[in-house]
Order: C-alpha cells, then sequence, then structure tokens
C-alpha cells in the first residue's frame, strides 16, 4: 500500500520518538502485525507468541546484536556508525572502535562470529566467567563450555546462553571474547551491560521497532490443528464469528464464536454451532485433513469470517476552526473519557460476585460473569489512561503557564440513537446499557466520531494550530481511537457473554438503588475519589515528570484493600449502585458538550 495510504502505524515510543525522521514513520518494518498486542497475548519467551522476549537480550552489548542459541551466542550485527560516532566523541576508544571494526569485517566477508567466553555478574549467581559452546571450527573439535541442564545447587551456572545473559546485572562490566568460524582469530572487547529502557521508561532506542516480534513461530498448516489460539494467537484465531449467511445482517445469533476450523464449511441459514469447551475431535479438521483443505479456511477480518475482498473504509473527521474549538473538544474528550470510566464501573460493580452460590446454578454462567467484569474493569481503566493522553497534548497544545488540567466530568456523552448525546447515567450492567456502552464505542461515531474531528485537526490544522502540533500528539490521538476500536469489540463480547442469561442471574438488582444519604460506605468512597482528582490535578498541573508522585499516589489509592476498588465492592455488597459524586469545586464542575445548549 502506498504511504500516502499506509495500512499499519506505530504506536509505542519505542517505535515513535519525538525526533523520528517523520518521512521513515509508515516504513514497513520486520514483525508481526499490529493486530497482535502484548497487553492481551501470551507473550511466552521461547519463541514467543506477541513478544519474543529473547530479543532483548540480543541488544545486551553495546553496538552488537547477538543471537544467543542453547549454548552459542553469535554475532549478528555491527553497529558501526554508532561505532563512529561513540569514538569521535570520545566515548569509545580507538583500540575498541578497531575491535568492532574487525567483528564487522568478518560478518561482511561471511564469516561466522560467536563468543567464547563470556565474563560478568550474573545476578545471584555472582560474578562467572564462562566458556560457551562452540562448533567445530577450523581443525578444533566442537566444544560444549561450562553451561549445562538442570542448573542446581551451590556454584551452579547458568543453564544456557540466554539465561546467562539476562542474569547479567545492568550497568556492570561485562568483557566478551569473540573467535571466527575457522578459529584462527580471537578479539576481547569489555563494556558496561546495556539498558533494556531508557531515561523515559521506554524501550531503548537501540530496539528498532517490530524488532521484539520479529523471531516468531511463522505458521505451517500441519501445526494449526494441534495448537490453539494461545500459540497461534497473532494469526490463527480457535473461534471466530461465521461467515454471515448472504442478506443476513451482523447480529446475535450470528455474533456467536464459532469454530474457525470446523470440518463442515457450508453456509446455511442459520449459523454454526457455537464453540463450546467440548473435545474438538469430532468437528474440526484433522492433523492431516487440514493439510488438503486449509484453503478452505475463511479469512478472518474484525473477528468475523469472510470470503469477499476486504475494502476498508477510510475515516476521516472533519478540522475544528481553530484551536479555541480544537481545545474545547479536547476538554469536553477528557471529560467524556471520565463519564464512561463512571458508567463502566457502576455496571462492573453491580454484576454478582464470584462468591455468589446463585452463579453455580449454570456451568457457563461463572465465567461469563467473570469474563464481563474483568473486562468492564480493563476499559474503565483504559478510559483513565486516555484522560491523562488528552491531557498530555491539551498542555502540548496551550501557551506556556496557560494549562489547565481537564478533569470535569462530561455532564453529557455521545450516544447514536437518539442521539447525537444522552446524560450521563450510571447504572447496572443491564441489556440496554451494553448497548448504549456499545454506541459510545462504536467506529465513526460516538467518542471515536469526536477523536476522528481531533485528529483530522491535528493532521490539517489552521492556521493557529499548525506550530504548535507534533507527532507525538498525533500519535496520541491514534493510539485512543486504536484501543477504542478494541472497546467496541469487546462490549461486543460482553453482550455474548451475557445474552444466554437472565439479567436476574448475572446482576445484584437490576435496578440498585443509590446509596442514601450519609450512608458511612458511600461518603468513605466518594472522599477516597476526590481524594484521587485532587492528586491527578496537581500531578497534570506540574507536568508529565514533576507530577510523577502525585500521580502515583493517585493510582494507588485506586487499589489494595484500602483502595477506592475496595470501597467501591463494600457499597455494591449493600446492593447499593456505585456512583461518583462530582466535588464542589470549581475546577472538577461537570463539562458541557461544546456548542450544546444545555437546559
Amino acid at each position: 500500500m502506498p504511504p500516502s495510504q499506509p495500512k499499519l502505524f506505530a504506536r509505542n515510543v519505542a517505535a515513535v520518538r519525538r525526533f523520528a525522521d517523520p518521512s521513515n514513520l509508515l516504513s514497513i518494518t520486520a514483525g508481526n502485525p499490529v493486530s497482535t498486542r502484548l497487553e492481551s497475548g501470551i507473550g511466552n519467551c521461547f519463541p514467543g507468541l506477541e513478544c519474543d522476549l529473547r530479543n532483548l537480550e540480543r541488544r545486551f552489548f553495546p553496538f552488537l546484536e547477538m543471537d544467543p542459541i542453547d549454548n552459542f551466542i553469535f554475532l549478528a550485527s555491527v553497529d558501526t556508525d554508532g561505532v563512529a560516532h561513540a569514538e569521535a566523541a570520545g566515548d569509545l576508544s580507538q583500540a575498541d572502535a578497531s575491535v568492532y571494526a574487525g567483528l564487522a569485517d568478518d560478518l561482511k566477508a561471511g564469516r561466522s562470529v560467536l563468543v567464547s567466553r563470556i565474563a560478568g555478574t550474573f545476578g545471584v549467581l555472582g560474578p562467572l566467567s564462562l566458556n560457551l559452546g562452540l562448533p567445530a571450527l577450523g581443525q578444533a573439535p566442537a566444544i560444549d563450555g561450562d553451561l549445562t541442564i538442570p542448573s542446581t545447587g551451590p556454584g551452579r551456572k547458568p543453564p544456557d546462553a540466554w539465561t546467562a545473559i539476562r542474569l547479567l546485572n545492568e550497568g556492570t562490566d561485562v568483557t566478551l571474547v569473540f573467535v571466527n568460524d575457522d578459529g584462527s582469530k580471537t578479539s576481547t572487547l569489555t563494556a558496561k551491560r546495556a539498558r533494556y529502557l531508557d531515561d523515559n521508561g521506554a524501550l531503548s532506542a537501540a530496539f528498532l521497532p517490530g524488532e521484539l516480534s520479529q523471531s516468531l513461530c511463522s505458521p505451517w498448516t500441519h501445526d494449526f490443528r494441534d495448537c490453539g489460539c494461545f500459540y497461534w494467537a497473532s494469526n490463527h484465531p480457535d473461534i471466530a464469528q461465521p461467515l454471515l449467511s448472504p442478506g443476513t445482517p451482523a447480529g446475535q445469533p450470528w455474533n456467536a464464536p464459532v469454530p474457525w476450523e470446523r470440518r463442515d464449511r457450508t453456509v446455511r441459514a442459520t449459523p454454526p454451532a457455537k464453540a463450546t469447551e467440548a473435545p474438538s475431535e469430532p468437528i474440526e479438521l484433522r492433523h492431516y485433513e487440514i493439510n488438503n483443505r486449509w484453503q478452505e479456511l475463511h479469512f478472518v477480518v474484525g473477528g468475523r469470517e469472510i470470503t469477499a475482498p476486504f475494502s476498508p473504509t477510510a475515516v476521516q473527521g472533519a478540522p475544528f476552526r481553530d484551536l479555541t474549538e480544537l481545545l474545547a473538544n479536547l476538554n469536553y474528550a477528557a471529560g467524556v473519557e471520565l463519564a464512561v470510566a463512571q458508567e463502566y464501573l457502576a455496571a462492573a460493580f453491580s454484576l454478582k460476585p464470584d462468591s455468589d452460590p446463585s452463579l453455580q446454578a449454570n456451568p457457563d454462567l461463572p465465567g461469563d460473569v467473570k469474563a464481563a467484569r474483568a473486562e468492564l474493569m480493563r476499559i474503565a481503566i483504559g478510559e483513565m489512561r486516555h484522560t491523562r493522553v488528552v491531557n498530555d497534548v491539551i498542555r502540548g497544545l496551550s501557551d506556556a503557564g496557560k494549562f489547565e488540567p481537564a478533569l470535569r466530568v462530561a455532564s453529557q456523552v455521545p450516544h447514536q440513537n437518539p442521539g447525537p448525546f444522552r446524560p450521563v447515567m450510571a447504572r447496572a450492567a443491564t441489556r440496554q446499557a451494553i448497548d448504549d456502552f456499545i454506541q459510545i464505542e462504536a467506529q465513526s461515531t460516538g467518542v471515536d466520531g469526536l477523536y476522528n474531528n481531533i485528529l483530522a485537526t491535528l493532521q490539517f490544522p489552521p492556521a493557529d494550530v499548525k506550530n504548535r502540533v507534533t507527532d507525538e500528539w498525533i500519535q496520541a490521538i491514534r493510539s485512543v481511537i486504536a484501543e477504542g476500536e478494541d472497546h467496541f469489540e469487546t462490549f461486543l463480547n460482553i453482550q455474548e457473554w451475557l445474552s444466554s442469561h437472565s439479567e436476574s442471574d448475572y446482576l445484584r438488582a437490576l435496578a440498585p438503588p443509590r446509596p442514601p444519604a450519609g450512608n458511612p460506605g458511600d461518603a468513605t468512597l466518594q472522599a477516597a475519589y476526590a481524594s484521587v482528582l485532587n492528586n491527578l490535578y496537581t500531578g497534570y498541573k506540574k507536568g508529565r515528570f514533576l507530577g510523577a508522585d502525585e500521580i502515583n499516589a493517585a493510582r494507588a489509592s485506586m487499589l489494595g484493600s484500602d483502595g477506592v476498588v475496595a470501597k467501591a465492592e463494600a457499597v455494591a455488597r449493600q446492593n447499593f449502585l456505585v456512583t461518583f459524586t462530582t466535588p464542589a469545586d470549581p475546577r472538577f464542575t461537570p463539562i458541557d458538550p461544546p456548542g450544546v445548549l444545555v437546559a
């Protein structure tokens, strides 16, 4: 796809840094698609699913990229530009620069270079000098090295090269002895163990976009049948919403996931049988069968099987007229994030607790309720992160010294039908409430439509905005939009999970009352909420780094046995609705939609 219509966007600090070259932001990079999300993936380390943690250790030594495999460490590349800059700056001796150049020359000549010995401080194992495994080099026989499995008992050594590197203490001296593949040349370098993270807590600039995912498994069809979605998470769903019968609109029961590898591929007027935890042998293609029929498996886009060519719909917002209008809508967007977070929390706490014995009446009910609650809480936390993002953008666009934190809860939120707004309504997780949440998060409408307009303004800024826009703010708004799409899909999942149960089966009460005035539990909750707002206000006002103490205090006060979550649960246990009362403080006065007259 041409750069003017990019399909993939870098979405993290490691991929897009403030001073990156704008012309390269949309270049193709190695790795899996951005549909693979680290926060929701298995992400184990050998070889990894959403990320391969071994890649962190590939850059443990300055200017070098390594491949630790079993008991071997192979040199993969040398950052010769980095070496030259470091030498010119006086940070690297001429002798060491010469060693780096020799290693680069060996690689350029097609010779393999390995680490034959590594010395350093290996965490709890202490200072060690380890001989590593070597294949047969020249006339020399293969060497097993000092690393063995199992690694147990006093004086033990790491079991393999990757573990050895991972144990090295950051910032301590590491000495490497290199040998090339004919065994005729050795060289030695000593440097500090490199850092994973920079001072901002982001991955070091040494890691390229896509690097943590570049070595993931490549699928082979035979193994599709054996390895479930927990293994092929980025490209092999175990379940998916079925292909729609011609003329059939999306909706229940067609939103229920079905086995993706089902043997019966017939498209009927009714959907295939819903996926269950029952053994899949009678339903799915067998191992060897899938080798011959893999082409019958449907592509899955947005969780739905498709057979027709996929035509993405370009979503373009309408830019605001000027900076004043943009800031007004950003302030409102922050208020919407706070408002929907409160609605989602009220819904989450309205669900019956896991300990409620009535949930055991249906074998599927405990898991469905637990999953719905967990996802509601996750999304609510996501909205709080969005509040922080929007405040960062507002600060970046505001005149120096004029920034005012946006912590006023919206009085109304975007809505489709009726629209364009509806009042904020804390309530139980009824079917209507979940429908409303879906509308809020729907693409191109609801809060997503608001952010599309904000993004369009940053991309095509009016005159008084143009000099204030940075790529950082554009990418920040893009990330909010992308996560909103995830929230939309998740609410569809919640709707599906709860649709087969009566509301009374999973709710503490269909219409729980608000706590009465003077209720001790609610008073404690509201005091804690006010404290969170005050800490956030102070932290945001100080700035991204200077306000870290207050922001961390706000986060900490939300969790734990005495946190906001625990206090909210105490209110819910009394069968009251969990709500959050706006403090009598002009800093937190509810905010109306820009340009909307409210009676």
